[in-house]
């Protein structure tokens, strides 16, 4: 392995986190991956099943971003679905007019996929839920909106 390859795991290994921090006071940490996915963008219209169809479990919780600032959970959620290595996260903005950003995944591997990859397991989750037992955490203020 090159000494460019190793420069390029430590960085991606030092990416910053999310912290999503329940009422509880259960801390949860999503691995920035805003750089790798870039500005790409998913429709909201595809949050409309899940929406309808009441996989969503409202959360009373505070949002740091990778700065350590407060950012307002209202404007984001957390996809929850399940693969062959057991459940996974997403962080996802949604306050971007009705579209979905995701800025987050709570598997540190994740963060090494290609975007294309990412983008096709959200997508994947979010148009089939129950083949992934696929949930959105909304914040109890949300303004997601399914397009």
């Amino acid at each position: 392995m090159s000494s460019k390859q190793n420069l390029s795991d430590a960085v991606m290994s030092s990416t910053g986190v999310w912290k999503l921090k329940s009422k509880d006071g259960t801390v949860k940490t999503f691995f920035d991956i805003r750089r790798k996915v870039g500005n790409k963008i998913v429709r909201a219209y595809l949050l409309k099943p899940l929406i309808e169809g009441g996989r969503v479990q409202l959360v009373q919780a505070t949002l740091k971003g990778t700065k350590d600032e407060f950012k307002d959970f209202a404007d984001f959620l957390v996809m929850k679905a399940h693969d062959e290595h057991g459940e996974y996260g997403m962080l996802v903005e949604a306050g971007v007019y009705e579209n979905l950003r995701i800025v987050g995944a709570d598997r540190e591997e994740m963060s090494r996929f290609q975007p294309d990859d990412l983008f096709r397991i959200f997508t994947e989750a979010l148009s089939d839920p129950s083949g992934h037992d696929t949930i959105l955490l909304l914040s109890t203020d949300s303004r997601v909106r399914s397009g």
